[in-house]
C-alpha cells in the first residue's frame, strides 16, 4: 500500500517544535531590543550633551540641562524656571548625582557628574561622564554605585 501525506502526529510534533523555536527566537530579540534601546538612550543623551557644549562655545551663551530621574530639560540661559527649549523623555530610568549641567559661553561647566541607567544591563554603554572639559560615554562596573571611578569610559 502506497501512503501519501503526513501524519497527524507527525504534523504536532513539527508544530511543536516550530512553537518552541519561536519561544527561544522571541526572548533573544527582546534581549537585544533592550540593549539596543539602553545604548540609544545613552547615546542620545551624549549627543545632546555634545551638542549643546558646541552651541555654548561658538553662540557664547549659557545652556543648562535639568536632569530627572525619568528625562532632562534643555534650557538657553541658566535660569531654569522657565519653560525648556526642549525635553527628553526616558524610556528606562536613570540614576545621578547632579541635576543641573550649566555649560558656560566657552563650553565649560563647573558641574561634573554622571549619569546612569538604573539597574543591572548587558547593554554596550548605559552611562555618560560629565566633567569640567569633558563628556564621555561608557559602562558603569556591575553592580556598583554611578560615579565617575566606576564607569569604563569608551
Amino acid at each position: 500500500m502506497n501512503k501519501c501525506g503526513f501524519s497527524l502526529i507527525e504534523l504536532v510534533i513539527v508544530i511543536g517544535l516550530i512553537g518552541i523555536l519561536l519561544s527561544l527566537a522571541t526572548f533573544g530579540f527582546s534581549r537585544y531590543s533592550q540593549k539596543s534601546n539602553i545604548t540609544n538612550q545613552t547615546r542620545l543623551m551624549y549627543g545632546d550633551l555634545m551638542e549643546y557644549r558646541s552651541k555654548a562655545l561658538y553662540e557664547k551663551k549659557n545652556w543648562t540641562f535639568k536632569i530627572s530621574g525619568s528625562g532632562y530639560g534643555i534650557y538657553s540661559s541658566i535660569n531654569t524656571t522657565v519653560a525648556p527649549v526642549s525635553t527628553v523623555i526616558f524610556k528606562y530610568p536613570v540614576l545621578f548625582n547632579t541635576t543641573n549641567i550649566q555649560f558656560d559661553s566657552h563650553g565649560m561647566t563647573n558641574n561634573s557628574g554622571t549619569v546612569c541607567i538604573s539597574g543591572s544591563n548587558e547593554a554596550v554603554v548605559d552611562s555618560v561622564v560629565i566633567s569640567t572639559t569633558r563628556v564621555q560615554i561608557g559602562k558603569r562596573k556591575e553592580g556598583l554605585n554611578c560615579v565617575a571611578a566606576n564607569i569604563d569610559a569608551q
